[in-house]
């Protein structure tokens, strides 16, 4: 983001599944007939300190809903807030920016087999670094980031949380002067989880999704985009396509 700059995003996230990853990587539905609902809103404010320097902060508001033959089961509030800086290293050839995040645990966590919370209960921290490239005179760009997340102990849980790798790879292409479009490939890789010492297998999570996108900007400084995130693999982890839909406005 240059200096003064500002952008500003909403985002609505939707899942529907009565599928799961299992432990050992398998595709399966719910036991007990179940169904998870995931809706989300992301609220999101960036701001360019330097030419080289930003800030961001996001906000999500869920509404998570669990059902099956016991019971049904729904739970709404804020989530975990995330404050994320960034700093660009290098511009040419290749653009090269490194950065940080903290997920601080503001979303309400209930130790309770019966209710699902909206947030994790503890802090992380993930460092990494992103490189991408114009493809120009082609209309496109390729990136890549690489990043690791450290996740402390839930205090509450006694439960030990593994720390994660986190990846993605993206290639875009714009046609014309409104359109753009994109294809990511991102994942995550979780490490052992523990609790009172002991390594917990139902606790290591990992996901990888292909997501296409496309944005339509009816402004220079408005557009709106739609992303399907689509799971390929996982461990512990919803199955199913997620619908992404991101407004954002630049100031």
């Amino acid at each position: 983001m240059p200096k003064g700059t500002n952008s500003f995003k909403v985002g609505f996230m939707f899942q529907d599944t009565t599928e799961r990853y299992f432990i050992d990587g398998s595709r399966i539905p719910y036991f007990f007939d179940g169904r998870n609902r995931t809706r989300a809103l992301f609220f999101e404010y960036i701001r360019g300190l330097t030419d080289r320097w930003d800030v961001k902060v996001q906000f999500p508001l869920f509404s998570i809903s669990f059902d099956d033959f016991a019971a049904d089961r729904t739970t709404n509030g804020p989530g975990d807030l995330r404050v994320e800086s960034r700093y660009n290293l290098v511009r040419d050839p290749l653009v090269l920016t490194v950065g940080g995040t903290i997920k601080l645990p503001t979303g309400e966590f209930i130790n309770d087999a019966e209710i699902v919370p909206v947030g994790e209960g503890q802090y992380d921290f993930d460092l990494f670094a992103e490189v991408g490239r114009s493809l120009w005179p082609v209309p496109g760009y390729v990136t890549g980031k690489i990043g690791y997340r450290w996740r402390t102990k839930n205090k509450e849980t006694n439960i030990d949380f593994g720390d994660e790798l986190i990846w993605h790879a993206e290639f875009g292409y714009q046609f014309g002067a409104r359109i753009n479009t994109k294809l990511l490939l991102r994942g995550l890789y979780g490490f052992e989880s523990r609790s009172f010492d002991l390594s917990i297998e139902s606790l290591r999570r990992e996901a990888v999704y292909l997501e296409p996108g496309v944005s339509f900007a009816f402004t220079p400084t408005q557009n709106v985009e739609v992303t399907v995130p689509i799971s390929l693999r996982g461990r512990n982890w919803p199955a199913g396509p997620v619908l992404n839909i991101n407004f954002t406005q630049t100031f």
